[in-house]
């Protein structure tokens, strides 16, 4: 027996439009009804989230920030259960890194995003907020957030450019290196690279919740679509991954989709599944 659905935003979820399938919501709606519990999980922040829980019209826990917090519903007043921040000598580090070489640094403290205030570097916070619907407080410099631990941070930068050290996959790389061991850093959207606290992921906040309502992992269906989201698809009892996965995803998914995330490849999956 199903008890649980552990749903991804971007890419699964969400179409290509950033919309939410009206057959995915009937689908999703019913099992909720039928007592089942819906848990969205992204690596966008508390706000960004809890509006396609409303969307749906389903009083849904939320995994956000990759997993660095977890909270539960409207209806137990979204305690936070796990909360999992960056440590201070890194966050420092990045933040110092990032003003000396002119990159965008979203810093997430208390559910709110900070950025320094550059004009020069505006399309970026612009590229985040467009895809996320996040709204920034920009302050004059972000080491005045040096002795708080932020939730987690996102360097923001070009997928191609013509100095190569100003890539994403090239800081990937330089950070990987330097701090590999002590964070978990990855690849989300082109343009992204995350920072979170070492053991922090997507699979390590759905057993926290799980736990909580204890649900055991055979009992828990996963969908996603990135790296970010595998913890949590090799977690779950079943992992159902859409067509449009990446690559390696679709390697460790138990089940993956003939349908993507524009053609509503979870309802398929629970009209299927849930009548046998």
């Amino acid at each position: 027996m199903i008890k649980l659905l552990a749903i991804d935003l971007d890419g699964t979820l969400l179409d290509n439009q950033g919309k939410i399938n009206k057959e995915d919501k009937i689908a999703l709606k019913l099992f909720s009804k039928k007592g089942g519990i819906v848990v969205l999980a992204s690596g966008r922040m508390t706000d960004c989230v809890s509006v396609y829980s409303k969307i749906l019209e389903i009083d849904t826990p939320l995994i956000v920030y990759n997993g660095a917090m977890v909270r539960l519903t409207e209806k137990e007043k979204r305690k936070i259960i796990y909360h999992n921040p960056v440590p201070l000598k890194y966050s420092k580090f990045i933040i110092d890194y990032c003003f000396e070489n002119n990159f965008l640094l979203n810093f997430y403290y208390q559910d709110i995003l900070y950025a320094t205030n550059n004009p020069k570097l505006k399309e970026y916070a612009e590229i985040y907020s467009k895809q996320t619907g996040a709204k920034y407080l920009f302050i004059e410099n972000l080491k005045i957030m040096e002795n708080k631990k932020p939730t987690k941070l996102i360097l923001i930068t070009d997928v191609e450019n013509k100095d190569i050290k100003r890539t994403r996959d090239y800081q990937y790389k330089y950070f990987k290196k330097l701090f590999g061991k002590n964070l978990n850093i990855v690849k989300t959207n082109p343009e992204y690279l995350e920072f979170m606290n070492k053991g922090v992921n997507k699979g390590t906040a759905l057993k926290v919740l799980a736990d909580y309502y204890k649900i055991k992992r055979e009992e828990i269906v996963a969908f996603g679509d990135g790296e970010n989201d595998l913890e949590m698809l090799l977690y779950a009892g079943i992992s159902v991954v859409p067509k449009n996965a990446k690559e390696k995803v679709k390697k460790f998914a138990k089940i993956v989709s003939d349908y993507s995330n524009n053609q509503a490849y979870i309802s398929k999956f629970l009209n299927g599944f849930l009548s046998n």
